[in-house]
């Protein structure tokens, strides 16, 4: 008598709801997608049948040749929804990127992500992927836009770092014929020309400008929507120029702005004046220096945001002062409803140097709306933290709700309340300290 056949154990997977199956395998990424190939025959070609599936090759480039990606493309039928990859200088795919863009054009491809070396020439068939949502590029070298070219109807996020633009219009062709676009990130963008890139989008609502280079390569149309805006320029700046510049993004909500001021010349005109108000502005970060020329910028930003709640400000720069701006000059620049609204304050990186120490006892003893403000010592600081600290306790505020809170130069220190006076900062069971 034959001994009994063991019965196979169902296939549990194959058992689930079509849908689950292919959105376990739509997310796992071609690489996963394929290897099920080998979990049993019915398996085998599985993976071919998806509707979409994600191509990524950020990673693991050593073990992908460009062999499996042209099988992947030949085999698979359906959508491939998203494309990414990283291609170094010495990278097997560096000469087959172009086939591969004509090839995914026609495969509806909504977000893609390029980590390219520069001046890599990126193919003309970048402008047919009309269903991108998101574009990423990291390098690379971005050609003329075609005749015709109609824009991306669907992208609502793009982000260019360390990009080359072959014209401006190019750039001003993407932005401005991307009529969803919310989110514009550029980062060490260059501009080959000497006139100004546009940057116009109806409903952009987030953006970020991150350069060495000066700002004379960017101007702003209309944007309307906009919410947050980021201003990062490692170069010194004009402070007349500079105002129309940042006029541009007067309609943010939240903005942060990072730069250096000319230390001024005879006929030089400083940041003292705008021609019109942040009126939508809530929260504002600074990365400046507290020289005269950086402290009457930082007025006159306050003087024209009259709704804001939120300041932070991260100190540059900070060696010697090299001019003094002293109480009394600073309350000069004090004007009637300025920052009524300031709920939260937050100072870092301070040397406690005069002009610092004025300007944090002016807000003190102005800010009737002031709930908490922190300050936070930088590496080197010009007195001694308890000395600091017992300063800071003699401060007027105009805000009976007002707290002080005091980070020192030491490791790791936790915040403490300048309220329970310095000695308390050491306290680790201080009610005030915060981890």
């Amino acid at each position: 008598m034959e001994p009994p056949r063991r019965r196979r154990a169902p296939d549990r997977l194959t058992s689930l709801p079509e849908p689950l199956i292919e959105g376990i395998l739509t997310r796992v990424g071609f690489r996963d997608a394929v290897r099920t190939s080998a979990l049993s025959r019915a398996w085998r070609r599985r993976w071919e049948s998806l509707p979409a599936l994600s191509l990524s090759l950020l990673d693991g480039l050593i073990s992908t040749r460009p062999t499996t990606v042209d099988s992947v493309l030949i085999r698979f039928a359906g959508s491939i929804r998203v494309f990414s990859i990283r291609i170094d200088a010495d990278s097997l795919f560096r000469w087959r990127l172009d086939d591969w863009l004509i090839a995914l054009s026609r495969r509806g491809v909504r977000s893609m992500d390029l980590r390219l070396p520069c001046g890599f020439n990126i193919n003309s068939s970048i402008y047919s992927f009309s269903n991108l949502v998101t574009l990423e590029l990291h390098g690379g070298y971005v050609p003329s836009t075609p005749v015709g070219f109609a824009g991306f109807p669907a992208l609502q996020e793009l982000k260019l770092v360390d990009v080359q633009v072959s014209v401006k219009e190019a750039l001003e062709a993407i932005i401005g014929r991307s009529p969803r676009l919310a989110v514009l990130e550029l980062c060490e963008v260059h501009n080959p020309s000497d006139e100004p890139c546009m940057i116009a989008a109806p409903n952009l609502r987030s953006l970020t400008i991150v350069s060495v280079a000066d700002y004379y390569a960017w101007e702003f149309g209309e944007l309307p929507c906009l919410d947050n805006a980021t201003i990062d320029f490692d170069t010194y700046v004009n402070g007349d120029d500079f105002g129309v510049f940042i006029a541009g993004v007067a309609h943010a909500r939240k903005l942060t702005l990072s730069t250096f001021y000319y230390q001024p010349y005879i006929g030089d005109i400083l940041l003292e004046t705008l021609p019109y108000t942040f009126a939508n502005l809530r929260s504002l970060f600074l990365s400046t220096h507290f020289e005269m020329y950086g402290i009457l910028s930082t007025f006159c930003l306050l003087r024209n945001a009259p709704n804001l709640e939120d300041l932070e400000i991260v100190i540059i720069n900070n060696q010697e002062q090299e001019t003094e701006a002293n109480a009394e000059f600073q309350n000069t620049q004090w004007t009637d409803g300025m920052c009524a609204s300031l709920h939260v304050v937050k100072i870092n990186d301070i040397s406690c140097f005069l002009n610092e120490m004025c300007f944090i006892e002016l807000v003190l003893s102005k800010a009737t709306a002031l709930r908490k403000m922190s300050i936070s010592l930088g590496d080197e600081c010009s007195m001694s933290e308890e000395n600091a600290l017992s300063k800071l306790y003699t401060y007027r505020r105009a805000s009976p709700s007002a707290q002080v809170f005091f980070k020192g130069m030491t490791k790791n220190k936790s915040w403490g309340c300048v309220d329970a006076r310095y000695f308390n900062l050491l306290a680790p069971h201080f009610s005030g300290i915060y981890a």
